[in-house]
């Protein structure tokens, strides 16, 4: 007899499956914007200055991604863009960036809204679209804009007492790259020397990097994101060398070999945006897609899906009439294969939806409440 379960149980390949996205807003409080900084801080998201018509210098925050809350229009910090921001010893620091002119200063916030600047001012450059990292207790910088492209990487244990780990890194002089924390190694990924780039960089100290590769499978690109999530690192949009905006996801288990998880993401292709790994999901902020963008977008890996993820999905099954119930209004469902095609898509779904005409297998379940797992036996 044929029967249907919605389960957890995670089977070998799902981690390479499809992400699916889900829209959490389309319009966040905060204006429309591109080259702006992002967090998690304090259980929430927080999004930080950046470009809109005019640079901007208002910090918001946010607990689910859909309802945001001014922290403040204007922090005593300057409107700027091209900033990095970086949460440490319980503080939020924003890191140089562009207010007409580059900038190295540093400000500390404990709860986004009272800044504090620090008062010395460090030896490194002032420059833009560096990226700033935590690790080893220490916060780091690496690269950027300064009038010319920079490799030099600098931590400091205190925000005051900068070292420099190294002034030339192995990795060509860039700005626009991404950066992140994952396996117990700081990664630089991509950006752009003069040309762009799919190179992938790694270092254990800061000052010892290696090569995980020279020529990732996916195409060369700068103002794109890193984060790390699920045991892997993902590369999320950005824009490449014919100028076409992208909205591909890739996933590497080791920095050299990489996955195609979305060609085309649902969110539209773009750069300039920023991602973060918050309330075990990836998600997707703002950006430059040919207008600047405020939505917000999320995706859980498989792999990663819970049972208060599933619960909040609040589908059953109906075994006499071999349909999905939904206790619960959604504005639309989708259903998955294993590989990830789309199999099944309904607007608006009734309280029902039959899913009789579906072959034994494994599939996935959205809706915009989240990703259950369905699977179909003979």
């Amino acid at each position: 007899m044929r029967f249907i379960k919605i389960l957890l149980i995670l089977l070998p390949g799902l981690v390479w499956a499809q992400l699916t996205w889900i829209c959490a807003t389309n319009g966040a409080g905060w204006s429309a914007r591109q080259k702006f900084a992002s967090a998690v801080f304090q259980n929430k998201l927080w999004v930080l200055g950046g470009q809109e018509a005019t640079r901007k210098n208002d910090v918001w925050y946010s607990e689910d991604g859909i309802n945001w809350v001014c922290a403040t229009n204007q922090a005593s910090w300057s409107a700027r863009r091209g900033h990095a921001v970086a949460v440490f010893q319980n503080k939020l620091w924003v890191i140089g960036g562009y207010d007409g002119a580059r900038k190295n200063d540093l400000w500390t916030s404990e709860d986004g809204s009272t800044w504090v600047n620090i008062p010395v001012l460090p030896p490194w450059i002032e420059r833009e679209y560096h990226t700033a990292v935590v690790f080893d207790n220490k916060l780091w910088i690496l690269g950027g804009y300064t009038g010319t492209y920079s490799n030099d990487v600098w931590y400091t244990p205190d925000g005051i007492t900068w070292i420099c780990a190294t002034a030339q890194a192995p990795w060509s002089a860039r700005y626009w790259h991404a950066a992140t924390v994952f396996a117990d190694h700081i990664w630089v990924i991509g950006g752009s020397d003069g040309s762009l780039k799919n190179d992938v960089w790694a270092s254990p100290d800061g000052s010892t990097w290696y090569c995980a590769t020279s020529n990732a499978n996916w195409s060369p690109r700068r103002s794109h994101t890193v984060v790390s999530y699920d045991n892997k690192l993902w590369v999320l949009g950005g824009l490449n060398a014919s100028g076409q905006r992208l909205n591909d996801v890739w996933a590497s288990e080791n920095g050299t070999d990489w996955t195609c998880i979305n060609q085309a993401a649902e969110w539209t292709a773009r750069y300039e945006h920023n991602s973060q790994v918050y309330d075990n999901k990836i998600w997707v902020l703002g950006g430059y897609d040919g207008a600047r963008r405020n939505d917000v977008w999320y995706a859980l890996s498989a792999s990663a899906i819970t049972e208060p993820e599933l619960n909040k999905t609040k589908i059953f099954y109906d075994a006499r009439s071999q349909s999905l119930v939904l206790n619960a209004t959604v504005s639309r469902l989708k259903i998955y294969s294993l590989a990830g095609s789309l199999v099944k898509v309904i607007f608006c779904p009734a309280h029902t939806v039959s899913v009789s005409n579906l072959a034994p297998g494994v599939y996935f379940v959205q809706t915009d409440r989240g990703l259950s797992k369905l699977i179909i036996r003979d």
